[in-house]
């Protein structure tokens, strides 16, 4: 699949890795999937609980409310993103242990580079995914 981005939307990705650092950044993805495609439509900042520049995690309480705010509207939660301070947009060692959502975007921005890419988890490995920006 290729996951959609907005101008605007990788706009505020970008300046929400710039506001936190050198903590990581990370926030969910809303859209819909449609003709092999994940559309975001949403970008939701979230709160690194970790409050690391190594590693995130979404807060549970803002992530529960962004899975139930999308299927009221009929969307989806199609992708994840964190920044990477210091490092390439490459997967880590720490993103790959705690991967778990399957067809899901896993975006990261580094900051380093600036420079954007995207993955999706298979169960065991991350892939790299086709980004376009709109």
């Amino acid at each position: 699949m290729v996951l959609v981005l907005s101008r605007r939307d990788y706009a505020e990705i970008v300046a929400h890795s710039k506001e936190v650092y050198p903590i990581e950044a990370c926030g969910l993805l809303v859209g819909v999937k449609r003709s092999g495609k994940k559309v975001v439509l949403e970008v939701h900042k979230t709160i690194n609980v970790l409050n690391s520049s190594s590693g995130y995690e979404v807060d549970p309480e803002t992530e529960l409310q962004v899975f139930m705010d999308a299927e009221k509207k009929s969307f989806e939660v199609v992708g994840i993103y964190h920044s990477h301070p210091f490092w390439a947009a490459r997967p880590s060692s720490i993103d790959s242990s705690l991967a778990f959502f399957e067809n899901v975007s896993y975006v990261i921005y580094s900051i380093a580079e600036d420079s954007l890419a995207s993955y999706t988890w298979n169960g065991s490995v991350f892939e790299p995914e086709e980004t376009e920006i709109q």
